[in-house]
């Protein structure tokens, strides 16, 4: 079912910014330690509680799927962590998992992503959803980030999103069931992949998406 932005918008409407009691990123960047995933979001810290196993899990098949599908095909760039990304002054989020495309990997510096990322995925828990589906919905159209999915381990579901200027078009599956990107080209999920766990073998889920066998053979 899609999201609605409007809802997203309206649920929590953007504050004004002014210098008083808000934090900048370059204050964040100093306050908050390394390795710890925390997001400024409005000028304010907020810190993700820990996750569920099945929260890992998700997102280790997720980055491990297209991690090796770019290996293949060298579209850009996989990320994710604690990697904040730079939208603005006082936005600034780290998503669960976020790709960058070749052509705008100039936004990659030692430090920070500066910039909107072209895909980012978000996998929802119950102590983010809120926010998932509220505040970063909200700034990752805003800001330009072309694509979005959310995948929630807890419902069994996965969305993907589109951005047109500024606002997200939700990307319906096919006859099949399955939702295709179009920032990683040739790549899709079916959504009946997310309604049961676990989730199938990412080696099968390649050889599926390829129409070829990509099972390494062991001798």
């Amino acid at each position: 079912m899609a999201y609605s932005i409007a809802k997203a918008r309206k649920a929590r409407p953007r504050q004004v910014v002014t210098t008083n009691g808000l934090i900048t990123f370059d204050q964040f960047y100093d306050l908050v330690e390394e390795n710890v995933k925390a997001h400024l979001l409005d000028g304010k810290i907020v810190r993700d509680s820990p996750a569920i196993p099945e929260h890992g899990f998700t997102n280790m098949w997720i980055v491990t799927l297209i991690h090796n599908y770019n290996e293949i095909f060298h579209l850009g760039k996989i990320g994710g962590g604690n990697t904040t990304v730079r939208l603005a002054k006082y936005q600034a989020p780290e998503p669960d998992i976020f790709f960058i495309r070749n052509h705008r990997l100039g936004i990659v510096n030692f430090k920070y992503i500066d910039g909107p990322p072209d895909l980012c995925i978000e996998v929802i828990s119950k102590s983010t959803r809120r926010i998932d589906r509220g505040r970063k919905f909200v700034l990752y159209a805003d800001y330009g980030v072309k694509e979005y999915w959310m995948i929630d381990p807890l419902r069994g579901t996965i969305e993907f999103y589109e951005n047109h200027d500024g606002e997200w078009t939700e990307i319906k599956p096919d006859a099949q069931g399955r939702l295709h990107s179009n920032v990683l080209p040739g790549l899709w999920l079916k959504t009946e992949w997310f309604a049961t766990y676990p989730l199938p073998p990412v080696f099968q889920v390649l050889s599926e998406i390829l129409g070829k066998n990509v099972v390494p053979s062991i001798n």
